[in-house]
């Protein structure tokens, strides 16, 4: 099912700050599903009457366009009620969280590559040291070396660790704060859905933060051991 692209249609006489106002999902029979946004109760018990009547229309007009819809055209009608607090508050917090990220979850993953990568490559690098001074057989088999060598790997690892998070963490706000601006209807029925959204995207961060954090810690506890 398709939806228009557009931003949502607001009528020009739409609802007072103080009142309850309502977003509709209309699906029309042919696939498309316009979303209007700020009415009052008179408003949109017009749209259902329109739904209603067979053979009725009503001219719907935005700064962008004047649509002609007609009652035959229309399969659904959803409704959404709101108030003025969501509408300011809860409302840009949800396009903020919960709208398609800018950057998407490829931009996010590939960082994480490339630190695994350069994790990778700072232990190899530690333990190729010891090929060049010559004690590379002493601490392939000596188990408190080998551990010692590890462990200075990883503190290379963890100076890219740190710029990896600041990196991600950047990029996660910069995300969120685009979001503002986003387009993430008050009614959501029938809009295309969201794929990876800018919340989800700070989850991956966190969760890559944790996931560092346990798999040094067990490297630790093993290293404590030896």
């Amino acid at each position: 099912m398709s939806e228009n692209k557009t931003a949502p249609v607001t009528p020009k006489t739409s609802a007072s700050k103080s009142q309850v106002m309502y977003a509709l999902s209309i699906h029309m029979k042919y696939g498309e599903v316009l979303h209007i946004e700020g009415l009052n109760k008179e408003e949109k018990d017009r749209y259902f009457e329109l739904a209603r009547n067979e053979n009725a229309n009503m001219l719907v007009e935005d700064k962008y366009s004047v649509i002609n819809l007609l009652s035959k055209d229309i399969a659904k009608i959803s409704v959404k009620a709101y108030d003025e607090r969501y509408q300011k508050i809860y409302h840009p917090l949800e396009k903020m969280l919960f709208s398609e990220s800018g950057f998407g979850r490829r931009t996010f993953t590939l960082i994480i590559k490339a630190f695994v990568i350069i994790a990778v490559l700072s232990i190899i690098g530690m333990f190729g040291m010891t090929v060049i001074d010559g004690t590379v057989m002493d601490v392939l088999f000596d188990g408190k070396m080998f551990m010692e060598t590890t462990m200075k790997g990883l503190d290379l690892a963890n100076k890219f660790f740190s710029l990896t998070v600041a990196l991600m963490f950047v990029l996660n706000i910069i995300d969120i704060g685009l979001g503002y601006k986003a387009h993430y209807y008050i009614n959501q029925d029938g809009s295309e859905p969201v794929v990876h959204s800018r919340v989800s995207n700070l989850v991956v961060t966190i969760a890559f933060i944790i996931v560092y954090m346990v798999a040094k810690g067990v490297i630790n506890q093993l290293a404590g051991m030896l």
